[in-house]
Parts: C-alpha cells; structure tokens; sequence
C-alpha cells in the first residue's frame, strides 16, 4: 500500500468521523450501548430468569435493528415471547421471524405476516414448549410463518 493511498484513506476517515450524520448514529450507538449493558448487569447471582429476558430483548433488538424492522410490540414474561412490528417487504418480515426463531432456542415459535397497503406487519409469538397452554392440534397448525397477504 502506498503512502498515497494511505494519505487517501485517511483523509477519507477524517472526513467521515466530521460528518454529522455519522456523529449523530455514533451516539444513539452509544447510547444503545449503554442500555445494552445496563441490561445485562446481574442484578443477583441466583435470578437468572432476569438475565436470560434481558438477553432475549436484546436478540430481538440486534436482529431488527441490523435487518431494519420498525418493532411495534415486544412482550416477555414467564418464558414467553410476543413480537409486533412493520418490515418493508414480506420477505423481511419472514427473514426476521426465522432469525428470531434461530436464536431463541428453548421456545417453540411462530408468526404471521399481512399486507396491507404495500405496509408488512408481522406477529410472532413464542414460548417454552412444555410451558404452552395451545392444544396439539393448533400448535402444529401455527408453527411455521402463515402466509396472510
């Protein structure tokens, strides 16, 4: 690599880290961030249920935020989980459900996607399998993504 081209690069850098779009994402990353490790102080040794929702809060908002989804509802309690929220497509919406249901290993999940207008929402729901209340026969009708359109 030439000196020049580091010269380029640098300049390049210097150029983004003044731009202030970049300031103003730095800091909600930050921010983020800070929450982020709030969450996951350990308030005592042995709650760990406490941990284990902060970490599935923080699951669903890396994956939406990294897939651009807008959430609209986030529930969990007792071991279950309920997800609302918009995607730009239909395909978003099914990509971060699959995504949702890849990392919460433990609960059986499923969700929905409608359209409406060229607007995607999605509802998702999920929760530990000897813990679920459905009958067998809904369960296994709602435990891949529908297709609503």
């Amino acid at each position: 690599m030439s000196y020049e081209h580091y010269k380029a690069e640098k300049s390049d850098l210097l150029a983004l880290v003044e731009n202030s779009q970049y300031q103003s994402i730095e800091k909600q990353y930050e921010e983020i961030t800070s929450v982020k490790q709030q969450l996951l102080k350990n308030r005592s040794g042995k709650d760990t249920s406490y941990i284990y929702q902060n970490s599935m809060v923080i699951y669903v908002l890396d994956i939406a935020m990294e897939q651009g989804i807008s959430l609209q509802h986030l529930n969990i309690k007792d071991g279950h989980i309920t997800v609302d929220g918009i995607g730009v497509s239909d395909e978003a919406c099914r990509k971060f459900i699959a995504s949702l249901q890849q990392r919460l290993i433990g609960l059986e999940c499923h969700g929905t996607v409608k359209a409406d207008k060229e607007m995607y929402t999605f509802h998702m729901e999920g929760s530990k399998g000897e813990h679920n209340s459905s009958s067998r026969e809904d369960s296994s009708r709602r435990n891949s993504v529908g297709h609503n359109h």
